[in-house]
């Protein structure tokens, strides 16, 4: 767990606190997205988590122990940390990057050269790359590495700066969905900085918003859409849009259960969201969906099931996202 107790973070040149009074807690296996208007203290705010600002006045913990009591380069090697467009070493090959903390660890050369084609092969890149250079690859395929880079060593915290924001859409969206499948294989704790609702909403666990530096709003998406702490919040989120709405709320969170097997009905996976099923059903002309799990059958999706929650939020207390 990782747990912030009134921190602030006050540069000497500057008149207000650059981060102030910030109170909460990251669970482990957390994917907690940071989002607010650009110069809120986003990543000033990650920076403070591995050291690289010190705390003007508070506390962080990791699993208890004060940040402070543990050495900065040990505390660092516990993290794994992605910034945008990688921040590969440019006269590195692939593998030498991938390779940084578990040479610096003291790694046998044999089991770096096993967990770098390992990371290389998770990360969906040909083992051949390895011995490439940055510049040889193209953006989407260096912020791969970058990530694998970020896993090497099996750190418990991957602290990642906008990693995708230079990505053209297509990229950008395929990225976001590996790194959803990673999560759901390794349950790293994810602090993760983003300026985008939409990433935010896929990717979150829970949304931490900060505006000015302070902390103005933690929660889940749906908590965040339907019960905006203030005007600042739902303007950023857009709570008014009932389609972003639909895309944080899963699919077999309002369906029907049933276990029987309708072979006329398309059929949607449980963890699919309300927004992507009404997406489905508007294109097929149907009013039904068959919802699976794996291969199983265990609900049916009906339009009106998805109109209930357009006309009354408030019916769902708090669903889980496609996350």
């Amino acid at each position: 767990m990782l747990e912030f107790e009134q921190v602030n973070l006050q540069f000497p040149s500057a008149p207000e606190p650059t981060v102030c009074n910030c109170t909460f807690a990251v669970n482990s296996g957390e994917l907690v997205v940071i989002l607010g208007p650009s110069g809120c203290g986003k990543t000033t705010l990650l920076k403070l988590i591995n050291r690289l600002y010190e705390v003007t006045r508070g506390q962080i913990f990791l699993d208890g122990t004060d940040i402070q009591d543990i050495p900065v380069t040990s505390l660092r090697r516990q993290m794994g940390y992605v910034i945008q467009q990688g921040g590969l070493f440019p006269h590195m090959t692939i593998a030498q990057n991938i390779a940084v903390v578990p040479k610096l660890l003291g790694w046998p050369k044999t089991q770096i050269a096993a967990r770098v084609e390992e990371l290389l092969d998770l990360v969906q890149l040909s083992p051949r790359l390895g011995r490439r250079y940055p510049s040889q690859l193209s953006g989407g395929q260096q912020q791969r590495v970058g990530l694998a880079r970020a896993l090497a060593a099996n750190p418990a915290v991957l602290l990642m700066d906008e990693p995708f924001g230079a990505l053209d859409a297509i990229t950008r969206k395929a990225l976001q969905g590996e790194l959803l499948t990673l999560q759901a294989q390794f349950y790293k704790t994810i602090l993760f900085v983003s300026h985008d609702i939409e990433e935010a909403l896929r990717l979150a666990d829970r949304i931490l918003i900060l505006n000015h530096g302070q902390l103005v709003q933690y929660g889940t998406p749906w908590q965040i859409l339907t019960q905006p702490a203030s005007a600042f919040v739902a303007e950023l989120v857009g709570t008014e849009d009932i389609l972003r709405q639909l895309s944080v709320v899963a699919v077999e969170s309002v369906m029907v259960s049933t276990s029987s097997v309708n072979s006329h009905l398309l059929k949607i996976g449980s963890q699919e969201t309300l927004r992507q099923a009404l997406s489905l059903l508007l294109k097929s002309g149907q009013s039904q969906l068959q919802v699976i799990a794996g291969e199983r059958a265990i609900g049916i999706l009906d339009l009106k099931h998805i109109q209930a929650v357009w006309q009354d939020p408030a019916m769902i207390q708090d669903s889980p996202s496609s996350t």
